[in-house]
């Protein structure tokens, strides 16, 4: 975890880790499936909002990634889509973020 800058309201700007899934996620020839990955708070107190993912790593060959999103302030949900003729299997724990946060 970095602090990218402290604002004014006491509120910072944090870059955390997120990770996972917690376990296998199948991603079916020609469909879409949801890999969430949970943000560490480390030495923040409490997240008030997810604002932008930075870096990911660790989908497999033959995924893409079609979107994402924040279920809750603890969660970052990545949206994968498989073109591919076979399952594709995205292995529990093999997905890495960086993810910008306001928290406290």
């Amino acid at each position: 975890m970095s602090v990218e800058a402290l604002l004014a309201t006491g509120e910072k700007l944090a870059l955390l880790d997120a990770s996972g899934p917690s376990s296998d996620v199948v991603v079916s020839s020609g469909s879409t499936a949801n890999v969430d990955l949970t943000i560490s708070k480390g030495p923040v107190r409490v997240i008030l909002a997810p604002l932008a993912v930075k870096e990911l790593s660790g989908l497999p060959t033959g995924v893409a990634l079609v979107g994402f999103s924040y279920p809750d302030t603890s969660t970052l949900r990545i949206v994968v889509y498989n073109p591919t003729t076979s399952d594709v299997t995205v292995s529990s724990d093999s997905v890495s973020a960086k993810v910008l946060v306001k928290a406290v």
